[in-house]
């Protein structure tokens, strides 16, 4: 197999430049068969274990008789224009053609954005060029099991409608973005032209002289399987996406707030969906008109989506332990079905590992270890703030987070009982924990919770350092007296004794 820099030059040379086969056989030097085949691939997929037979396009015969049509329909008006439809009958009509309708149109919509590519005259005059995109990732803040963690969000924003996507990953890595980018493309319904990113390490490799870059291979099988064309910002050039980095912390105050609980990437992605969605119904900020009307226009600007779906994966290996384990990114992955010291085979996708034996034979199937940053809430500095406002406590986006005991708590008491508790919830985490203040809360009956004094003395019998006093330490008594042990039964001979038969007052 070629290089994959040579792949993509012989895909440019076909596709962009329009160059034979014939040609570029020549300029690189191998047999026609192979360049044939490189230039008409579709599927760039990694292939495994063996590379699909690719058909010759069958458009090519009648491409330019129909790039010729579009270019005299753009004289017309709009409505006398011919669509995809009446194209594909004239072709099976006057040219034989053999091929399927749809085929004839994802090959209109394709052309119509490459022949008219800069002219605006059918749309609004905006900044960025139809069909144009930005990605990035940013960090989201959601909930899980009383703490806050962090996610990552890969955002796919169109600055020409303002339109944008996003979709939650658990890492930045190649993986995740890969597979993020090919849920937006779909969320989208169609690809961008043209995607302007930055210099992540997912996609680029290295940055040369001259600001030349060394793609991943990953990241060039992705594009020529998308057939978009992509840009990159210059090093710590952040603003030539400013676009992208503006949705970012959009969708994050405008779609995640309140916080969100994280259930699983799966919910929190129907979320963001749509939210994308829901947020198209407001007015583009320079265009006076929805954004939903403008995404319309730009969505029949896009390119289709491929007929393969890419798989975002790439391959390693590892050796197994004697217990039957091996390590992968810190990680410890275990493998009931191998063998000790048995060498595997490893298909790493954004949210498995799928584990084979050097026969190919699958072996197990395991989720991907990511671990998530977690930090937790700042209760104190809430309460803090609480304090000032007790009776919009159980409106706040937090207070929904607290535990049960707590919010039951606050929640059962009217305004001017919710503001001692409040204060008195406030007052004990600066000492005790919230796990603490609600295990003392479950343990206290009902009908004591709401004095502030029984709370502290829960709190406080609850510690176990506290259950026996610590001895006094002093040395100023003298010893014979400390360790001095009074017998008490001389006491008992001083009381006065009872005589039988005389009466006592």
């Amino acid at each position: 197999m070629i290089a994959m820099p040579v792949q993509e030059y012989i895909k440019h040379a076909y596709e962009s430049e329009e160059a034979s086969i014939s040609a570029i056989a020549k300029r690189t030097g191998m047999c026609w068969r192979t360049a044939a085949k490189y230039a008409q691939r579709d599927d760039w997929n990694e292939p495994m274990p063996s590379v699909r037979a690719k058909r010759r396009p069958v458009m090519d015969p009648v491409a330019e008789i129909v790039d010729t049509w579009l270019l005299e329909d753009r004289l017309l008006p709009r409505k006398d224009r011919r669509n995809a439809a009446a194209v594909f009958k004239k072709l099976q009509e006057d040219h034989g053609f053999k091929g399927g309708e749809r085929t004839v149109r994802e090959y209109i919509q394709r052309r119509r954005g490459e022949l008219f590519k800069g002219d605006s005259s059918a749309y609004v005059e905006l900044e960025h060029p139809i069909g144009e995109a930005q990605a990035d990732f940013g960090t989201i803040h959601c909930v899980r099991d009383g703490k806050i963690v962090e996610v990552k969000s890969l955002v796919l924003s169109f600055p020409w409608s303002n339109a944008g996507f996003a979709v939650p990953m658990p890492s930045e890595n190649a993986e995740c973005f890969l597979e993020g980018l090919k849920l937006l493309f779909e969320q989208a319904g169609g690809v961008p032209r043209r995607l302007v990113l930055d210099n992540m390490s997912a996609a680029v490799a290295s940055i040369g002289e001259g600001e030349e870059r060394v793609l991943t291979e990953a990241f060039m099988r992705f594009q020529l399987h998308h057939r978009f064309e992509a840009d990159f910002c210059g090093p710590a050039r952040g603003n030539e996406k400013g676009n992208v980095e503006n949705k970012v912390g959009y969708t994050r105050r405008q779609w995640l707030c309140p916080i969100h609980p994280l259930n699983s990437f799966e919910e929190l992605g129907k979320l963001l969906a749509a939210e994308a969605v829901k947020d198209m119904d407001r007015v583009h900020y320079k265009a006076d008109r929805k954004i939903s009307d403008l995404w319309e226009e730009e969505r029949s600007a896009l390119l289709p989506l491929p007929n393969v779906p890419f798989e975002a994966m790439r391959l390693d290996s590892a050796v197994l332990n004697n217990y039957a384990q091996f390590r992968f990114e810190k990680a410890t992955y275990a493998v009931p079905q191998g063998k000790p010291r048995q060498k595997v085979l490893l298909s790493v996708c954004w949210d498995r590992i799928e584990v084979r034996n050097r026969e190919g034979e699958l072996l197990t199937t395991l989720p991907r270890s990511y671990m998530l940053k977690e930090q937790p809430i700042d209760w104190p500095a809430l309460f803090e703030i609480y304090s000032r406002r007790p009776r919009a406590a159980v409106h706040s986006a937090m207070f929904r987070h607290l535990p049960e005991a707590a919010r039951a708590h606050l929640q059962e008491a009217d305004a001017p009982d919710r503001a001692i508790r409040v204060r008195a919830l406030r007052d004990a985490l600066k000492t005790y924990s919230m796990d603490q203040i609600a295990e003392a809360l479950e343990a206290l009956p009902a009908d004591r919770r709401a004095n502030p004094a029984n709370l502290e003395l829960k709190l406080y019998s609850l510690r176990p350092e506290n259950r026996t006093p610590k001895p006094i330490a002093e040395g100023y008594t003298p010893l014979e007296v400390a360790a001095y042990d009074p017998d008490s039964t001389l006491y008992d001979q001083l009381l006065p004794t009872r005589l039988e038969g005389v009466a006592t007052r």
